[in-house]
């Protein structure tokens, strides 16, 4: 088995296992039986919601352990010793098990304060703000460093940059070792198609479809619970809204590979050649999961970023539903996917066990 696939079914078993646990849980109706049912003391809330964070830490465990530290010594993707993966690794539990907990905590105020509506609102700026903050957010876990307003120093060989910003205030990102890897040429290209997924809009689109796919998610949840007064029913809310995360795993895919198809476009038409974006294709390929073909099947499911031989087959051609692609939406709304308190964001196989890409999910 591949190094590539034996993550996609290190995905699959830990995805599977937390979507399975999230519907046992609200069949048997455990967190109003077993959690608070009414508003109480902030410390009692705050204890309990503290102990079922405790409980995903410790089941998403073992497959953080195997997808940070296994699976890359088995293949030979990583030297790290354990000491050196479990510091990281706690590193970025506590970061996004502590947001997790203070996003609860603010949804549950503004549900009491103003009902279904402000919890929305806050929704929606918990989602903003984690747009806002995330190259702060992912510097913490990740260790990455800012040389300047491109470069970025400090993530494992799988961190892929990223666009980051408000639409129309975008920065480009990039591993700063690219410069040393690359050739000038394919460095210029890498920029040229990121700069093509901000001029195309895709990058827009994608962000617009994560935010209205985890919005439209959080409001079934909350229809569905019938409110968001106590912490037994914000736990209930996750765990709906965990449910939809999956939903958006199987569905987002297909916009987020018309996005990446548009990027490629735009830097052939822009100044770059076919041979050098083959080859900036394949290397980085090489350097991530080393996988440059797959079936269409298993890329229509799992993969939001299409297959480097798929790239290349469409790379010159007539794009039908050229300008409808939704650059990274699939990964993005995984992310922002933290403000509904989805128990799914890093649990995909693209970062399981890598807290380097639990805010900056590999992209292509």
């Amino acid at each position: 088995m591949s190094y590539a696939r034996a993550r996609l079914w290190l995905g699959i078993t830990g995805v599977g296992t937390l979507v399975t646990l999230s519907a046992l849980l609200l069949f048997s109706q455990l967190p109003q039986r077993f959690l608070l049912t009414q508003p109480a003391a902030f410390s009692m809330e705050l204890r309990e919601l503290f102990l079922v964070l405790v409980a995903y830490v410790a089941i998403s465990a073992p497959f953080d352990f195997f997808g940070g530290f296994v699976l890359p010594g088995e293949f030979g993707r990583s030297q790290a010793s354990f000491p050196m993966f479990f510091r990281r690794w706690l590193r970025g539990v506590v970061l996004h098990s502590g947001l997790l907990l203070g996003f609860g905590l603010l949804l549950l105020s503004a549900a009491r304060a103003g009902g279904t509506l402000l919890a929305l609102g806050m929704f929606c700026g918990l989602q903003l703000a984690l747009l806002v903050f995330q190259p702060l957010l992912a510097a913490l876990p990740g260790g990455l460093r800012y040389h300047d307003k491109t470069l970025v120093s400090g993530g494992g060989h799988y961190f892929t940059g990223a666009i980051t910003g408000l639409p129309g205030r975008e920065r480009v990102l990039v591993p700063a070792h690219w410069q040393e890897t690359l050739t000038t040429e394919q460095f210029q290209a890498v920029l040229l198609r990121k700069r093509g997924a901000i001029k195309t809009g895709a990058r827009t689109r994608g962000l617009l479809l994560a935010f209205g796919w985890n919005l439209a998610g959080f409001c079934l949840a909350l229809a569905l619970t019938g409110g968001l007064a106590s912490v037994g029913q914000l736990v209930t809310v996750s765990l709906w809204f965990t449910l939809w995360s999956f939903l958006g795993v199987l569905l987002l895919p297909s916009p987020s590979q018309q996005g990446v198809f548009e990027a490629d476009q735009y830097a052939l038409e822009n100044g770059a050649s076919r041979e050098v974006l083959e080859s900036v294709m394949r290397q980085l390929d090489t350097l991530q999961d080393d996988e440059p073909a797959r079936s269409e099947q298993v890329e229509r499911t799992f993969h939001p970023l299409p297959s480097v031989e798929r790239r290349l087959r469409r790379l010159g051609t007539p794009t039908s539903g050229f300008g409808s692609g939704a650059w990274h939406g699939a990964r993005m709304a995984l992310y922002f996917s933290w403000a509904g308190l989805s128990l799914l964001s890093r649990a995909v196989h693209c970062n399981s066990g890598r807290p380097d890409v639990w805010v900056f999910l590999p992209s292509d």
